[in-house]
């Protein structure tokens, strides 16, 4: 089944995805495109009937270490590792507007 991916389409997905293309990129894009669609059209075409829905391929258990209580480092070594500390404080750069 052929896809039509017209260079219009190409710039709306793109501006969609805030994507900034060149003139000379929309028609190797529209071609990748058109191939992709190809292939995912190629796929619908399977009976999946039978396929049980899966979130994962294979079967993965979480490995997770005990949570036992350690001993932690002093405030003076970790401040040491700052970049940037201010009355035995961590200061770090403004995120957040007030």
């Amino acid at each position: 089944m052929a896809v039509d991916v017209s260079p219009e389409r190409v710039r709306s997905t793109a501006e969609l995805a805030r994507l900034a293309l060149r003139d000379d990129e929309v028609a190797p894009l529209a071609a990748q495109l058109r191939a992709v669609l190809a292939h995912v059209a190629e796929l619908d075409a399977w009976d999946t009937e039978a396929v049980p829905p899966t979130a994962q391929v294979l079967d993965l258990a979480m490995t997770l270490r005990d949570d036992l209580p350690a001993r932690g480092i002093d405030r003076a070594t970790a401040l040491s590792q700052a970049a940037r500390t201010e009355q035995a404080a961590f200061v770090v750069p403004r995120f957040v507007a007030e």
